[in-house]
């Protein structure tokens, strides 16, 4: 069956629902520690599939076939596709969080430095929020695109570039943000590790 035949919200639902399975699962093994390298290229995988499904679904379900340019069309496959990715980020974040909380020798600042333990539930979060935010940038663009209805001219002409930096400035900025929090955190509850120079020696 074609996907432009795939036009059911219901089909949306399902593919959400799927997303958020396999995001609660991944994040659940992900605080118990009991995820591997492969289960989580997995589940990352799996989400990344869906959240594409969702994306081409949702467009498909915005669709006007009556307009030149198709602006709901494209904005049904940005919330579809870097929606689906970007809450997917967050969900695993909070799980991260708890993680953290329960384990807050995984980050410790030592002599000024951030040292943070490898963990694939941290690797996860990076790769599905950084590829939403860049996606998003993309879409955004693309609906802008449809929203300058075909004028000519420099100034229309590099409007759509405009979300699309914007979408790489926070996807470069995220990491550094999720980990302020973090450490924000720790420092609230009292669990932040501190180690300088003097209690070394």
């Amino acid at each position: 069956m074609a996907i432009e035949t795939w036009d059911s919200p219901y089909i949306v639902i399902w593919l959400c629902l799927g997303v958020l399975a396999t995001v609660l699962t991944f994040g659940t093994r992900g605080y118990s520690d009991k995820l591997n390298g492969l289960e989580a290229a997995f589940y990352s995988v799996v989400i990344g599939g869906l959240a594409i499904l969702n994306g081409a679904v949702l467009g498909q379900v915005m669709y006007d076939k009556t307009a030149k340019y198709d602006v709901l069309g494209a904005l049904g496959n940005t919330l579809g596709l870097s929606g689906s990715l970007l809450v997917s980020g967050f969900i695993l974040l909070i799980f991260y969080r708890c993680r953290i909380v329960k384990n807050p020798d995984e980050i410790v600042i030592r002599e000024k430095e951030l040292e943070i333990s490898g963990s694939y539930l941290l690797s996860g979060i990076t790769a599905l929020s950084s590829l939403g935010f860049l996606l998003l940038g993309i879409g955004m663009g693309h609906i802008v695109y449809g929203l300058k209805a075909g004028r000519a001219g420099f100034f229309y002409g590099s409007l759509p570039l405009i979300p699309f930096i914007l979408g790489i400035i926070l996807m470069t900025k995220y990491s550094k943000w999720m980990f302020k929090y973090i450490v924000w955190v720790l420092r609230r509850k009292g669990l932040l590790q501190v180690v300088d120079d003097e209690d070394s020696k």
